[in-house]
């Protein structure tokens, strides 16, 4: 049940009116609840047992860390819900991974082994409820957080629709004070969540789809292989995909949880507006971002014990942000990549310099080229079925590796498709300075009516070619 189907819109409107039409407040969350269950059950019944267990376990584990005041004991409780947690994503996730790998390396010392199947299915969502139970009780244990003492708010914490499957990623202190009491319907933002909504699937289904999706998937084809040309085209449409498709899903379940009175932290803020890649970074996928800096970065201990600590600190966590995102060492050396990238920024900017300072409009407009360029390059690795088919797209990229010129996609399709993406870019780089979506704020009602009216019909006149969210694999 995906937000771009219509099992969807019917769910959503027959949720939509029993919730609104239920006068109890605790009535009105037990019914949330129960029906965010049906939608998780949608993908697999089986796996509503594994998030009902794992949400009580990690209300327990924070109920008994509130409660406690020796910090041995308190230290074991934390170490038993992170273990608990890691060890069900690492099993659901990765089993397969390690396994393979493991084979390989024994192929490496002349051990064969034939390739092992487990068979293992991946809960849908599992890496973003995962990574709210651990801050939830990660904050309990440092004190920042009261332990929940209500199990139906903390479930609802974990398992609301909207962000279950795809984030944003949430934490404790953000979603609970919106549980201790109803909005008034009049004072929910109905328009703006409506509008959001028709908007993040027009991103989806227009441009991800029917855009950018059939360019990157026949240059990615893992018998092709493009030329320079070809090659940035794929790699600059993928990037432009990934976004459309992931900020797409996003205001969607933005727009989702306003039209049930809650409010979800932006995950986006025109990441292709960044000057660096560290503004970047700072704008795409903030709810992760911002996790792995919380919670992995600054335990290390980031810059505070030295430069070069603080250097392999930012490419650990990076290695570990690639890991979540895929059991495959593409991935992982996609988010190695991207930490040395961040680390060479820095030196950089420390020593060379300092291009963020650069305020004239035109200027900051080129750089921010050059940064979705450097971006489209290294995606390439997230996107391709191979680390040699990555490699050798990466280095025909950047006239390392000759190849002749191709044309593997018709003419028209690359020329509309760079077309729009020149317009999205463009819509970037003009908006980078507004935070979120306020800008449909700033608008009149007439002019917000129009845009949602125009992406609705666009939504509902599209051919209805709608593969899966990108991040659902996730």
């Amino acid at each position: 049940m995906t937000f771009d189907s219509l099992t969807f819109a019917v769910f959503l409107a027959a949720t939509w009116a029993a919730y609104w039409a239920t006068p109890s407040w605790h009535t009105r969350k037990l019914l949330l609840l129960a029906l965010s269950y049906v939608f998780y059950a949608a993908w697999n019944p089986f796996f509503v047992v594994l998030l009902v267990a794992t949400t009580a376990f990690d209300w327990l584990m924070g109920r008994k860390l509130e409660g406690e005041t020796r910090q041995p004991v308190r230290r074991v409780l934390l170490c038993a819900s992170i273990a608990v947690n890691l060890c069900a994503l690492g099993f659901f996730k990765y089993a397969q991974f390690f396994t393979n790998t493991a084979i390989d390396l024994a192929r490496v010392i002349g051990i064969t082994y034939r390739p092992i199947d487990l068979g293992i299915l991946l809960p849908v969502g599992i890496s973003f409820y995962t990574f709210e139970s651990l801050a939830y009780v990660i904050d309990v244990f440092r004190r920042r957080s009261k332990a929940s003492t209500r199990l139906l708010d903390y479930s609802l914490y974990v398992t609301f629709f909207p962000h279950l499957v795809a984030g944003p990623i949430l934490r404790y202190n953000d979603f609970d004070p919106q549980t201790a009491a109803p909005k008034p319907f009049a004072e929910t933002a109905q328009g703006r969540g409506l509008a959001l909504l028709f908007i993040g699937l027009a991103l989806k289904i227009c441009l991800a789809d029917l855009v950018f999706a059939p360019v990157v998937d026949t240059l990615f084809a893992p018998d092709q292989h493009p030329g320079m040309a070809e090659s940035w085209l794929g790699a600059t449409t993928f990037s432009l995909q990934v976004y459309c498709d992931f900020a797409g899903y996003t205001l969607c379940a933005i727009g989702v949880a306003l039209m049930f009175g809650f409010r979800f932290p932006s995950n986006f803020e025109s990441p292709f507006g960044s000057v660096g890649m560290i503004d970047l970074w700072n704008r795409w996928h903030i709810s992760l971002s911002t996790w792995l800096r919380d919670y992995v970065f600054k335990p290390l201990g980031h810059y505070r014990r030295g430069r070069l600590r603080g250097h392999a600190n930012l490419i650990f966590t990076f290695f570990l942000c690639g890991l979540w995102h895929g059991a495959a060492w593409t991935f992982v050396l996609w988010g190695g990549l991207n930490g040395v990238l961040l680390v060479a920024e820095r030196i950089f900017r420390d020593h060379v310099w300092d291009f963020t300072r650069v305020r004239s409009a035109p200027g900051r407009a080129a750089l921010a080229l050059v940064t979705f360029a450097i971006f489209a390059v290294e995606a390439v690795m997230f996107r391709a079925h191979s680390i040699h088919q990555a490699a050798g797209m990466m280095a025909t990229m950047l006239g390392l590796h000759a190849r002749p010129a191709s044309s593997i996609v018709p003419a028209h399709d690359a020329r509309f498709a760079l077309a729009v993406g020149a317009c999205v870019l463009a819509a970037q780089i003009a908006t980078v300075n507004v935070r979120g979506w306020e800008w449909l704020d700033r608008v009149s009602i007439g002019w917000r009516t129009a845009v949602a009216v125009a992406a609705l019909c666009a939504v509902v006149f599209s051919p209805g070619l709608n593969p899966a969210f990108i991040y659902f694999q996730f």
